[in-house]
């Protein structure tokens, strides 16, 4: 195939950083789709089945014409998946597109090793994935599909943000009032699935804990504020506290050198399909069933911050607890998380609905719950052979108890160090008519973004639509250290070499953070 320059594997991984597609590269530089394909492989930025079958066979010291007897292949297609040999690869002095194809590299590197949850169980790991891509091609049940779309407006809390920091961002941030996304997603979307839209939208990387809860009010209407309240809501509305986040975050599929974006987008598109266990109904009351039997009473431990003396511990029996005595009782008690296979249309309201009658909410539960035999069903899942996951969550699945929207604004938490939090509210709902045009929740024909409302219900992926703020960068230190980025990168006096170097620094560790700076377009974002 002759040789390989640097300049044409620089150009070819800048291309392919952008696009993410083999054959819009190759237009892009001019080079044969194989030869592209040869380098993103040699360079650890593309893969197939056949090309890691290809791999570990010459791993083994076989030779290109025993692959191809062993994988019934010819042996031009077989060289056509090879990585390229040092011999004819980059022997140029590398160009600046080659420079910054390092810098890529460089940011998958860092993505793979940010990514929230390893599992340290590989065979489980490779089984989960196998369904995962199974669960692409099945075909969408008819009663779920609906076509409805809501829109969503996602606003960043900037509570906490003063007015030096507001003029920093409105300067080098793009922001015009706040940092926020409007966004347009299918009906079914569960939280899970929202969890990667949001993630893509302002630009975090999946490198840490988040969760969904109610607005603080909200939660308390609903549960009282009894823990035991809260008990028989678990698995029903509310994940029971835990930390096994290899459960929570059970997608861990993401390799070294593939595109974040394109990572994320499988992740939001659907068809929405839930692969964890313990946020089931069956499995939160077992855990319940367990803290019961372990905890008559429990010592409470209250803190004042204003006291010169702290309140002595008290012993309260659990079934009588207040939610706020169990979280003091227990540390890093969270009782608050939603669960997140719920789809979001389950749990949030339109923003101008009418308001939530929680009475209602709770009577609507406790009839639903007490049709469950719990405890049979429980003993069921003990005693049964499940022959595979699938199976297994299937049962699962079917004891699942259905919710009523209950609240008119969510609560998204990311990074508890850095303390990032967006609300989430719906503003419309639109579905399509007897005629098939889209109308809103009042009954007005939607025409401006009808394709849009189209695209989503074809291809079950969102779409944003209007955005104000650049996106944001993980590890950064919240707002606040966002901000003092911008001013460190933009604010540098060129004619001191010590805030130069000082940005030059920030600068590469952004980079490789995955932050550009760019406007990126809002349809673009996803």
């Amino acid at each position: 195939m002759g040789n390989v320059t640097g300049t044409q594997v620089g150009s070819v991984i800048a291309s392919y950083a952008k696009n993410n597609s083999i054959l819009e590269t190759a237009k892009d530089t001019g080079i044969s789709t194989v030869k592209v394909r040869k380098i993103l492989i040699t360079e650890g930025l593309w893969e197939s089945d056949t090309s890691l079958k290809i791999g570990d066979l010459l791993k083994r010291g076989m030779t290109t014409e025993e692959i191809a007897d062993t994988l019934y292949m010819s042996v031009k297609n077989v060289q056509a998946y090879m990585p390229y040999e040092r011999g004819v690869y980059g022997g140029e002095e590398l160009s600046k597109e080659a420079i910054r194809s390092d810098k890529y590299r460089n940011r998958m590197r860092k993505a793979a090793a940010m990514q929230v949850i390893k599992s340290k169980a590989e065979n489980l790991a490779s089984e989960r994935k196998a369904e995962m891509q199974e669960s692409k091609i099945i075909e969408f049940k008819k009663e779920d599909k609906k076509d409805k779309v809501l829109k969503l407006h996602l606003e960043l809390n900037m509570k906490y943000v003063d007015e030096e920091e507001m003029q920093i961002l409105k300067k080098h941030g793009a922001v015009k009032s706040g940092i926020s996304r409007d966004i347009l997603v299918p009906s079914d979307i569960t939280l899970h699935a929202l969890n990667y839209a949001i993630l893509r939208m302002f630009g975090w990387q999946n490198g840490h804990l988040h969760n969904f809860s109610l607005p603080e009010n909200v939660f308390k209407e609903l549960t009282e504020n009894k823990f035991l309240t809260w008990s028989e809501m678990a698995g029903v509305y509310f994940r029971f506290p835990t930390e096994n986040y290899e459960d929570i975050y059970w997608d861990d599929d993401y390799r070294e050198g593939e595109s974040v974006k394109s990572w994320m987008r499988r992740k939001y598109t659907g068809p929405y399909r839930y692969k964890g266990y313990g946020e089931h109904y069956l499995i939160n009351q077992m855990e319940v069933e367990r803290m019961f039997a372990r905890w008559d009473e429990i010592t409470v431990r209250e803190f004042d911050f204003r006291a010169e003396k702290q309140p002595e511990p008290y012993n309260v029996k659990l079934t009588e607890a207040t939610i706020d005595q169990v979280m003091n009782a227990f540390c890093d008690v969270m009782c608050d998380e939603l669960v997140e296979r719920l789809k979001l249309s389950d749990v949030l309201c339109l923003k101008n609905s009418e308001e939530v009658d929680f009475s209602d909410i709770k009577k609507d539960v406790k009839r639903k719950l007490s049709n469950c035999r719990i405890q049979d069903a429980i003993e069921e899942y003990h005693s049964k052979r499940f022959g595979s996951f699938k199976q297994e969550r299937e049962f699962l699945d079917s004891h699942n108890i259905p919710v009523l929207p209950v609240t008119k604004q969510l609560v998204y938490r990311y990074d508890y160090g850095d303390g990032w939090e967006v609300l989430i509210t719906c503003e419309d709902i639109y579905e399509k008519d007897m005629a098939g045009a889209w109308t809103g929740a009042n009954g007005d024909e939607i025409t401006l973004f009808a394709d849009s409302l189209e695209e989503i219900v074809a291809k079950h992926r969102p779409i944003c639509i209007d955005k104000d703020g650049i996106e944001l960068a993980d590890d950064v230190g919240g707002i606040g250290g966002f901000c003092r980025m911008l001013r460190t990168i933009y604010e540098a006096d060129i004619y001191n070499d010590e805030d130069m170097q000082e940005r030059e620094e920030m600068l590469g560790w952004a980079e490789m953070m995955g932050w550009t700076g760019r406007r990126i377009n809002p349809k673009q974002t996803l």
